[in-house]
């Protein structure tokens, strides 16, 4: 056996023996839910790895596999307060499932029935990933659990809800949502209104307010 270039962390009690151990058969599991690429997550030294053959084999039991996930969400939380103590986090939709609940809104607004709102934003038949009904985006935003400076502790609290709508088969995947660590360039953690890094591009917000209302473009 060769060096391992990663630990796959499919079971924490008993070492991978699949044979596959270089990073190129590693898949890093939950860092679409914390920006994956993005430069805030860069900086952030530890992820869950799999191997390319248990990935594989978890994610064919959906349900258990959406279970596991919520619980290494909630790991991976306390592995960057371990690494940077005190950061929060600006917690939003992927791009497309924030589109969708903001036509919603506005197509609520101008009174549309019921039959064209739904035509509109139901989720595709084709689409790569999982587009969460519009009931649990709204109830969501309603909650404000979507914004800017959520401290350890109101993180954590989303994804047990997320949990708990899971174990309801209120839906059937963990929602598109990105829990962005607030960190300069430095791996500093910042406050949005109090210490945020100046940038020549300001990131675009969501045109949803934490109340689940439509906000007018300033």
């Amino acid at each position: 056996e060769g060096p391992r270039e990663f630990e796959c962390a499919n079971d924490p009690q008993s070492r991978c023996q699949t044979g596959q151990y270089t990073a190129d058969l590693s898949r890093k599991v939950i860092s679409d839910h914390f920006g994956r690429n993005k430069s805030c997550t860069r900086l952030i030294n530890f992820w869950p790895l799999f191997c390319r053959k248990h990935y594989q084999r978890a994610t064919y039991n959906n349900k258990a596999w959406q279970t596991r996930k919520i619980s290494l969400i909630l790991d991976q939380f306390d592995e960057i307060e371990r690494q940077i103590p005190g950061t929060k986090y600006n917690v939003t939709l992927k791009k497309s499932e924030d589109t969708r609940l903001l036509t919603y809104l506005g197509m609520k607004a101008l009174d549309r029935t019921q039959d064209e709102i739904e035509q509109e934003i139901k989720p595709s038949d084709n689409g790569k990933s999982f587009e969460a009904p519009i009931k649990i985006l709204k109830k969501l935003a309603k909650a404000k659990r979507f914004g800017k400076n959520k401290t350890i502790d109101e993180v954590k609290e989303t994804v047990e809800v997320l949990a708990q709508m899971l174990e309801e088969d209120s839906m059937t995947h963990v929602p598109a949502i990105e829990f962005l660590p607030q960190l300069k360039d430095n791996g500093v953690p910042f406050t949005y209104g109090v210490d945020e890094p100046s940038t020549k591009a300001t990131p675009k917000k969501s045109r949803v307010s934490d109340k689940g209302a439509i906000t007018k473009p300033s």
